[in-house]
């Protein structure tokens, strides 16, 4: 999510770490893992290296198919909080972006498409907006939302519904914001033939909760892990600094490779809402499967080797985002959209800092490529890249029907969608750009496709191969979710509204054939017919792609029939590609 919608609306940025902060254990001893710290830099690439550090610890172990139902509390609603940083006027941007509308070729079918979880009945968050995750194997398809999980089969006939409560060990309600928990995520890993979770624990404010299934059935056993963020250690296995309970880990968002395990997230102060910085860690994914079991035993039965960072924004990062990486690889990415901050505010998509009182250059945008080597506990590198692309700006408000700029398009310029696979890395965001013939500005889908290995056109990698917008003249699109298949195929679903549009779900893609900048014709997944006054829409949707079938994947966003506020509904869609 951002992760806690009732927190103050702007959060002003006074105050940022300037030293990098490790983590560590607040009660239980742990294995020794690493933590990056860095050793040199330049205006495009840094590269960090790492130190000792204890951060990750064990839970337990639930099964889901022992799990109740969810149910509905009388609790009041719960708007959750919005952890953003402040804006500036927004501008037309004047940077060269290519943006397209979709074009005419045919080839998306809707293979079959179902009611998702809703914002009411079963699931008892009772709040807004929802944060979701969506995974399919071969078999299953497994949905998290707010405080509720679904699986389906992957024929999509539903299997069971179950409480998040129950199955993080969490409450429903309580802690200093209100909810026990928000911002779940949900990967299925082809290569391990594995479901991954995670979610922010808000009851104890400073833990990101994350889990692995034992098996390839999510209706089985999961076992269940912790990290604590912004901990500082005083010594080996000592507590961590009374101010890390204070520190929210905002929207973690997770990823994986052939040997790791990744999680980022942005760390706020949440008495205060100032930001604290960005922090990612980096896991054995070996150590992570075997639950702490034989062949890889965690000592004690409680730990697992990990990686640890706290970026300082005095390189000023925000939202780094790990790759789902959909092919073999021991090398992991993640991205986030470089920024720069001025003045405690948090302005625009700019790399490095303007003079004194001069304006950032139209053109000074990028994108950060975070190449990571190496599996902790062995040595491990994180080297950072700046990928030059057409700066962003803030998206602002949508319109909807009888209402113009009254949807909530959070979120702004973080990096939203990202996954890698073939040496290429595709990502997505929206921001605020202006379509074609437009004279106003709109909020648009970023997309931009990254080469992470050397190759026509990319003689030093990483080289960006695509850089343009998705837009509509007069219309705005936002929360853009994207994956690609064993072909390269590209699937992208978003949210689409306009002054006679309610906030409707469409998907278009690009065949690896196509010509670079272009969408193929959009098709509708599911129409709202509401209009939405809480003023979010959401945090995320969700793509994934089907492991098993060619071409195929699934998707998971919002929409209403209703506008009451904790009356949103979510669809769930398979989506084909007729290649031919």
């Amino acid at each position: 999510m951002s992760t806690v919608k009732s927190v103050p609306s702007n959060h002003r940025l006074a105050r940022i770490i300037p030293t990098v902060l490790t983590m560590a254990l607040l009660t239980l001893p742990a294995v020794l893992s690493h933590a990056i710290v860095p050793v040199s830099a330049s205006t495009d690439t840094s590269t960090e290296q790492l130190v000792t550090d204890y951060s990750a610890a064990y839970i337990g172990q639930v099964a889901v198919s022992s799990l109740p139902a969810p149910s509905v509390s009388d609790v009041g609603a719960l708007s959750l909080p919005d952890l953003s940083l402040s804006e500036q006027a927004q501008t037309v941007s004047t940077a060269p972006v290519v943006v397209v509308s979709p074009g005419s070729q045919q080839f998306i079918h809707i293979v079959k498409d179902f009611a998702g979880t809703p914002g009411t009945n079963p699931n008892p968050c009772r709040c807004t907006p929802p944060d979701m995750g969506l995974a399919a194997s071969s078999k299953f398809v497994v949905q998290m939302v707010n405080l509720a999980g679904t699986i389906w089969k992957n024929n999509g006939v539903k299997v069971t519904t179950f409480s998040l409560s129950d199955f993080w060990f969490l409450p429903v309600r309580g802690g200093p914001l209100g909810i026990g928990m928000s911002d779940p995520q949900v990967l299925y890993d082809a290569t391990a033939d594995r479901f991954y979770a995670s979610i922010i624990d808000t009851f104890d404010v400073n833990r990101v909760n994350f889990a692995v299934t034992a098996t390839n059935d999510p209706t089985g056993a999961w076992y269940i892990y912790r990290v604590i963020a912004n901990c500082n250690p005083t010594a080996p296995y000592g507590p961590c600094s009374p101010a890390s309970s204070n520190t929210l880990p905002d929207q973690p968002y997770i990823g994986y490779s052939r040997d790791k395990f990744m999680i980022a997230a942005n760390d706020f102060d949440e008495t205060t809402g100032l930001f604290i910085g960005a922090q990612y860690w980096i896991l054995n994914k070996a150590e992570m499967l075997s639950g702490c079991t034989v062949p890889t035993p965690c000592p004690g039965g409680r730990n697992i080797d990990a990686l640890t960072n706290v970026v300082t924004t005095t390189n000023n990062h925000w939202a780094i985002r790990p790759a789902q990486h959909l092919s073999t690889t021991s090398t992991a990415y993640m991205a986030e959209n470089c920024l720069h901050l001025i003045d405690g505010a948090f302005i625009t998509n700019n790399c490095t800092p303007p003079p004194p009182n001069v304006p950032p250059p139209p053109t000074n945008g990028g994108i950060n490529v975070f190449t990571i080597t190496g599996t902790p506990p062995d040595p491990t590198t994180v080297t950072v890249t700046t990928v030059t692309v057409a700066k962003m700006l803030f998206p602002g408000m949508a319109d909807q029907p009888g209402n113009p700029a009254s949807l909530g398009t959070n979120d702004a310029l973080r990096m939203l969608s990202i996954v890698w696979r073939n040496d290429v890395l595709w990502t997505a965001s929206h921001e605020g750009c202006k379509p074609t013939g437009d004279s106003a500005s709109r909020t648009c889908a970023r997309l931009d496709q990254i080469q992470t290995a050397v190759g026509p056109g990319c003689p030093a990698p990483p080289c960006a191969l695509q850089d343009f917008d998705l837009g509509f003249l007069g219309d705005y699109v936002f929360y853009p979710a994207l994956s690609t298949d064993s072909n390269n195929n590209l699937v992208l679903l978003y949210g689409h509204s306009s002054l006679s549009l309610f906030p409707t779900l469409e998907v278009t893609g690009q065949l690896a054939t196509m010509l670079p900048t272009t969408l193929a014709a959009p098709v509708l997944l599911i129409a709202g017919t509401a209009a939405d006054y809480t003023g979010r829409w959401g945090d995320y949707f969700w793509a994934a792609t089907d492991p098993a079938t060619p071409n195929t994947f699934w998707v998971s966003g919002e929409f209403r029939t209703i506008s009451l506020f904790q009356g949103w509904s979510t669809q769930v869609g398979e989506i084909s590609f007729n290649a031919n």
